[in-house]
């Protein structure tokens, strides 16, 4: 399973770390003829997930300030080093008085704001959701080459992990016999489809998306990789698994009714006939950091169990052979 390296915050021994990296540093840069990276001294992210590459990355020194969500296990895996440096919301007015010399914002969220330090002349850098391994990658190496040498060197090694742990499950996947069809529900309602970072953690896990086969996407109503289907409709696409995203210890809300849905109950009551329902911790999907591939990791012994031929027909193929 993928352990993210101990992050600056937690721990003070970051040079010789970095010296050792030098080889990987150079191989995660896009240009290794550029000039070394100049790092900037006060950065502040106005997104949750560009919270957390900063204070994975970054030295603490450098963190000026990250949004308050960053703090909130449920949404956060840096939560606890979230809680180390100082919170600031995500205004114009707020962060310019900090006077940062870099900000980290998304592509979407606080884009008023965004828009309004750049007019004050502010540097703002714009990341883009993850949606796959390639992009998580991609944000590493862009964080990493924002924030200067030491943060270089940190994103290179998070990149060798990952990339080590994806090689991993891929070929884990690639073995198994056969991919079984899951359906997955997020916490908000809706439903995993093709596209994003969910998606690629589904299949990386050994299943295949059920929304991908069964349902045409044209007409329906989506926001990125996740679909509005009625939930009825999906079950009767008879999915060998359910995958039901959970946010343990939020507040009670309507958005998160669809996992408590009567039909998942009636579906539970049919015993060993039923699809297997399996949870999915939604603070690991909700950027696109290394540790998302956790839920793949999660994922693919279930894949092998259920993939795997029933014991008289495991019998069978032996006498044949």
């Amino acid at each position: 399973m993928f352990r993210p390296s101990p992050s600056p915050f937690s721990r003070a021994v970051v040079i010789m770390a970095g010296l050792f990296m030098a080889t990987p540093v150079m191989a995660a840069r896009a240009d290794p003829a550029a000039p070394a990276p100049v790092r900037p001294g006060r950065v502040v992210s106005i997104n949750l997930c560009t919270d957390q590459l900063l204070l994975r990355l970054a030295d603490p020194g450098q963190v000026a300030g990250i949004g308050p969500l960053a703090r909130d296990p449920k949404l956060s895996v840096e939560s606890a080093n979230a809680a180390l440096v100082p919170q600031v919301s995500a205004s114009a007015e707020t962060v310019h008085a900090l006077k940062p010399d870099l900000v980290l914002a998304g592509r979407f969220g606080a884009t008023a704001a965004a828009a309004a330090l750049e007019r004050l002349g502010v540097r703002v850098e714009r990341f883009r959701p993850a949606d796959s391994v390639a992009t998580i990658r991609a944000g590493l190496i862009r964080a990493g080459q924002l924030l200067g040498p030491q943060a270089e060197r940190r994103a290179a090694d998070e990149i060798a992990r990952l990339d080590a742990h994806a090689a991993r499950l891929e070929a884990l996947a690639a073995a198994l016999p056969h991919r079984l069809r899951a359906l997955m529900l997020r916490a908000d309602g809706s439903m995993v489809g093709p596209g994003g970072l969910a998606h690629a953690m589904l299949t990386l896990g050994g299943f295949s998306n059920i929304m991908a086969e069964r349902f045409n996407p044209d007409g329906r109503a989506r926001r990125g990789g996740d679909w509005r289907v009625e939930l009825e409709a999906a079950i009767r696409a008879a999915p060998d698994v359910i995958l039901v995203e959970t946010m343990p210890g939020a507040a009670p809300a309507l958005v998160h009714r669809l996992p408590r849905h009567p039909a998942l109950a009636r579906l539970t009551a049919l015993g060993g006939t039923a699809p297997d329902i399996i949870e999915v911790p939604g603070n690991l999907l909700v950027c696109g950091l290394p540790d998302a591939l956790d839920i793949a990791e999660r994922l693919l012994p279930v894949a092998a169990r259920l993939a795997a031929p029933p014991p008289a027909a495991a019998t069978r193929e032996e006498a044949k052979s």
